[in-house]
């Protein structure tokens, strides 16, 4: 059975980014508490999940190095290249690093749940470039302790 959700339009939250949190959440004080301080700490969550990000592109051998820089080659040289001019608002897309891409990308959505395999409750950050160009993302899970625990890319 799939849980409703509470969906929140930018406009409705005067942010520019979507937030939805599960239904089940809703109903926890505790639960609502700590998304409440996650929603006052977005601006942290994003710089945290960037910095992470410049990470794993800087380690070939990380686990999510494949799934990020995927991402960035994606973005940076395989769209058309008029759209990656607009995209980037570079002449030439081509010079960028993915690392310097990674500043490029703005949080697009906060979503709190719980994890349907540690049945903890946990929060997904949604990252893109200007969403008028593109429907990819980097989604990053952060636990509790805002830490990252899974990097995965969706369209």
């Amino acid at each position: 059975m799939k849980k409703d959700k509470k969906f929140f339009y930018p406009e409705e939250m005067n942010s520019h980014f979507y937030f939805d949190v599960e239904e089940e959440l809703t109903s926890n004080n505790e639960a609502m508490n700590i998304v409440a301080e996650m929603l006052d700490e977005v601006e942290m969550l994003e710089k945290t999940a960037k910095n992470f990000l410049k990470k794993i592109l800087d380690d070939k051998k990380n686990e999510y190095y494949d799934v990020v820089s995927y991402f960035m080659e994606f973005h940076r040289d395989e769209i058309d290249s008029d759209v990656t001019v607009e995209l980037f608002q570079v002449d030439n897309p081509s010079d960028l690093s993915f690392v310097e891409m990674v500043d490029l990308l703005k949080i697009k959505r906060l979503g709190g749940l719980i994890d349907s395999e540690s049945q903890q409750q946990i929060f997904i950050v949604d990252l893109s470039f200007n969403t008028d160009f593109t429907d990819e993302l980097i989604v990053i899970y952060f636990n509790l302790e805002k830490q990252i625990f899974y990097v995965t890319h969706e369209s």
